[in-house]
C-alpha cells in the first residue's frame, strides 16, 4: 500500500490507548477524539443490562433493560454500571460488540455510561451514520487530519461476488457514476487494514447516506463478524481523491 498523509505538521498527539470511557471524556472537550470514539465504540465490547429469570434458557437472548423514556443504557465496563451509586443491587449484564449491538437496536436512542460524570448520548440519526460509515465523512478535526498517516492501495484479494452484486445495484441507480475499491489502514483509528469503497456520484444526488446504506447492506452478507468497510463519497480534491483518480481503476463506471 502507498502512504497518504495530508499534513504532517501537528502540535497535539492523540492517545489512542485510552479506554473507551476515557475517550468519551476527551471527546467532550477535544473534537479530534470524536472519530476515535465512534471507531472504538463500533469495535469494542460494551455491556448492556438484561433481565434474567428462571424461565430464560441459556440459548436465549434475555430482554434488554431500557429507561422509562425507552433510551437504552450501555456501559464501557461493568464497573461503570454502579457509578454515582445510582444502582445498589447487583445487575445482570451481557457483553456484545458495539457494532452488533447497534444493529440489534436500530431505531433506539443509546446512552453510554449514563451514571458517570461524563456520558455520551447516541441519537437515531447518529447511529445510522455510524453503521453506514458516513459519520467519518462528517467528523472534522484539523488535529486528527494532521496526524492521519494513512496507507491505501489495491486489495490483495477482491471480493468478486460482492463487487458483482454492487455493480448490478449501481446500474439501477442513476446518480452513481463510478465506484472504486481500495485497501486502507489508518494508524490512529484502525487495528487492522480493511476495504474502502469510494463512490462518485452526480451533482443531483442530495443525500449520500442512501448510497452508503446501499453499500453497507450488500457488505453485511459477505463480511465476517468484526469486519467492516469505509464508505466515502469521492470528489475532486477530496479525501483520497489523488489515489483513486490517479492510481486506481474503478470496478464500476456508468
Amino acid at each position: 500500500m502507498s502512504n497518504y498523509n495530508r499534513n504532517k505538521n501537528t502540535t497535539t498527539k492523540l492517545n489512542t490507548n485510552l479506554t473507551l470511557a476515557q475517550i468519551i471524556e476527551q471527546a467532550g472537550s477535544n473534537p479530534e477524539y470524536r472519530a476515535v470514539f465512534y471507531n472504538r465504540f463500533l469495535k469494542d465490547y460494551i455491556y448492556i443490562l438484561v433481565q434474567k429469570d428462571s424461565t430464560t434458557e441459556d440459548s436465549e437472548t434475555p430482554p434488554i433493560i431500557a429507561f422509562e423514556n425507552n433510551c437504552i443504557p450501555v456501559f464501557t465496563d461493568p464497573d461503570r454500571i454502579y457509578d454515582g451509586s445510582a444502582i445498589h443491587q447487583e445487575m445482570d449484564y451481557m457483553k456484545v460488540r458495539g457494532h452488533a449491538f447497534l444493529e440489534m437496536t436500530v431505531g433506539a436512542t443509546i446512552i453510554v455510561n449514563p451514571f458517570s460524570k461524563v456520558y455520551k448520548e447516541l441519537v437515531v440519526e447518529e447511529i445510522a451514520d455510524m453503521l453506514n460509515g458516513s459519520i467519518f465523512n462528517t467528523v472534522s478535526s484539523p488535529v486528527l487530519r494532521g496526524q492521519m498517516n494513512v496507507q491505501i492501495g489495491k486489495p490483495n484479494n477482491n471480493p468478486t461476488t460482492l463487487l458483482n452484486e454492487l455493480k448490478s445495484a449501481f446500474y439501477q441507480n442513476e446518480h452513481i457514476t463510478a465506484a472504486y475499491i481500495g485497501w486502507t489502514f489508518n494508524e490512529i483509528l484502525d487495528k487492522e487494514p480493511h476495504y474502502i469503497f469510494a463512490i462518485e456520484c452526480s451533482e443531483e444526488l442530495s443525500n449520500f447516506k442512501e448510497v452508503a446504506n446501499l453499500v453497507s447492506t450488500f457488505c453485511k452478507s459477505h463480511f465476517k463478524e468484526g469486519e467492516y468497510a469505509d464508505i466515502i463519497k469521492l470528489e475532486q480534491n477530496g479525501n483520497y481523491s489523488d489515489y483513486f483518480y490517479n492510481q486506481a481503476k474503478p470496478f464500476y463506471v456508468k
